[in-house]
């Protein structure tokens, strides 16, 4: 060591505590890490300070800073602590029934569950707790939006609802597309225009519309369920009520933000070529409407050859990419936006039995980034499944439900288990930071943890014919059963969805929801 940087480090080594943190804070946490294998003063300065130690729990849970929060630091520390330890011990203390209303439109979002009354023109929505965030249970209802809700969703970072009505009948059909607050159902003051009109099929009585907000943009989905269906995706900017994209193609089954500018949209084209993962660019559209023959997509991701027809495909992914915590709601921390996983759920016919099959395809951000950027300088890059699919995903052979599909969020997926009779659920957790640090606390944690780690690839079920191949797929993470609040009624819990903070079940034949939260 020269003379220098002896000097250096005696200085690094003679500053006090608090200047080492102070600069210990401004590393990346991978360097962060680093540094507590250095030397004893500099894991004492970290293992001691509780602005570093909350910046590694918010890095392993995948958590952000909440912003509207009035603790310090040490007590999001142990809020962040504690609330890890929960899931890791699927520790749920507090649960309730609640009525089911109509049932015919719901929503669970950021922590809400909204539900259509049987007016069908208003709205009762319950804030769902949790204590260790300090979050409480509220109940409000808006009463009468003034029109028939046909669909609806929400963005409670956005106090927005986005409620469909349909307007007439065929041939002069019309959707009207209301921006409404989520606490009042008056018109948002945040939108140039109250509602937006888009022109209907003129085939089909019978409709399916998917919704999803993210940011400034709304993404409608209408599909035709008739002999000869069709599809329409259109996306607005909802603060200007200005049309950014229009494509129709009967091929487009499903879609979901992945930015703020870019969708992914399932494609089913033939039974000579598989389905695939499209990826597009909002902002390279114009408002003209396109067929989807015409469009020029980033990239597509195929999934493995196949020897079945695809009767219907769904995606879904939440939290969106621009949501964060309403400033009504103080979380200390909240999901990280910087990954999420993709659920794309698949009905299929397979050609040699007459069962219908269903497989799951977890997709995660990183997966589909990853091929977004390799990309660049290639447009309508058909990426084969072999490329991307074995190391980048995870498929299973089960269905969640196909009503009540808000089975991820975040990094998690969940599935009721009907052998147990809705008593238990399965979660998994592609959270690989998590799955790392319960392979390590195996060792010296009793009792034992309750998750099981998912280390090899994962053969697909024999029993799936759908496709020509084996398929094996494989993503870090752990998966674990978590036993369920037992139905107040006769019937079991028939679905089971999942939030940032609780689990919520249900049951439409006995006419209602439970949750369990933390």
């Amino acid at each position: 060591m020269d003379t220098d940087q002896h000097g250096s480090v005696e200085a690094a080594f003679s500053l006090p505590n608090e200047l080492i943190a102070i600069v210990f804070d401004e590393l990346d946490i991978v360097s962060l890490l680093r540094c507590k294998q250095v030397c004893r003063l500099f894991r004492s300065v970290i293992t001691t300070n509780a602005q570093l130690l909350y910046k590694a729990e918010l890095f392993f849970g995948q958590f952000e800073n909440g912003r509207h929060c009035n603790l310090d630091t040490a007590g999001r520390l142990r809020a962040c602590r504690q609330y890890q330890q929960a899931w890791n011990n699927l520790s749920f203390p507090d649960s309730k029934f609640i009525d089911m209303q109509d049932g015919h439109a719901w929503e669970l979002s950021g922590g809400v569950l909204c539900q259509t009354m049987q007016s069908r023109s208003g709205l009762a929505c319950v804030q769902l707790p949790c204590k260790i965030k300090d979050i409480p249970e509220r109940e409000w209802i808006i009463n009468d939006f003034g029109f028939e809700i046909r669909d609806f969703t929400v963005d409670t970072s956005q106090d927005l609802i986005v409620a469909l009505e349909v307007v007439g009948s065929i041939p002069n059909r019309t959707c009207n597309v209301h921006l409404r607050t989520l606490m009042t159902g008056e018109h948002h003051p945040m939108t140039a225009v109250p509602f937006v009109t888009h022109l209907l099929s003129d085939m089909h009585e019978e409709l399916r519309f998917l919704i999803q907000v993210c940011g400034s943009r709304i993404a409608v989905l209408c599909q035709d369920r008739g002999d000869d269906p069709n599809s329409r995706l259109v996306v607005w900017d909802w603060k200007s009520g200005q049309q950014k994209l229009f494509i129709r193609d009967a091929d487009l089954r499903s879609f979901s933000f992945v930015t703020e500018n870019l969708i992914l949209v399932g494609i089913v084209e033939s039974d000579e070529t598989p389905p695939r993962l499209d990826i597009l660019s909002i902002d390279s559209f114009g408002k003209e409407m396109a067929e989807y023959k015409d469009v020029s997509y980033i990239c597509g991701l195929e999934y493995p050859k196949m020897k079945a027809d695809v009767l219907d495909m769904l995606i879904r992914s939440e939290p969106t990419p621009a949501w964060s915590p309403s400033p009504t709601v103080p979380t200390p921390f909240f999901f990280a936006r910087s990954d999420r996983i993709f659920t794309i759920t698949m009905r299929i016919s397979p050609e040699s039995n007459s069962t219908e099959e269903c497989t799951v395809l977890i997709v995660p951000l990183s997966t589909i980034m990853a091929q977004v950027e390799l990309s660049r300088n290639t447009r309508k890059r058909i990426v084969p499944w072999m490329r991307w699919g074995p190391n980048g995903s995870y498929m299973l052979l089960r269905s969640p439900a196909e009503v009540w599909v808000c089975y991820v969020y975040g990094m998690k997926f969940i599935q009721l288990l009907p052998w147990k009779k809705g008593t238990s659920a399965r979660v998994y957790d592609f959270n690989k930071y998590a799955a790392r640090r319960d392979v390590r606390n195996e060792q010296t944690t009793e009792p034992k943890l309750l998750w099981r780690r998912l280390g090899m690839p994962q053969s697909l079920n024999s029993r799936c014919s759908a496709f020509d191949e084996e398929v094996k797929t494989y993503l870090p993470g752990r998966v674990a059963t978590v036993e369920v609040m037992p139905s107040d009624t006769s019937y079991d819990w028939e679905a089971a969805m999942i939030g940032e903070d609780n689990i919520v079940l249900v049951s439409p034949h006995a006419r209602k929801y439970g949750y369990i939260a933390m």
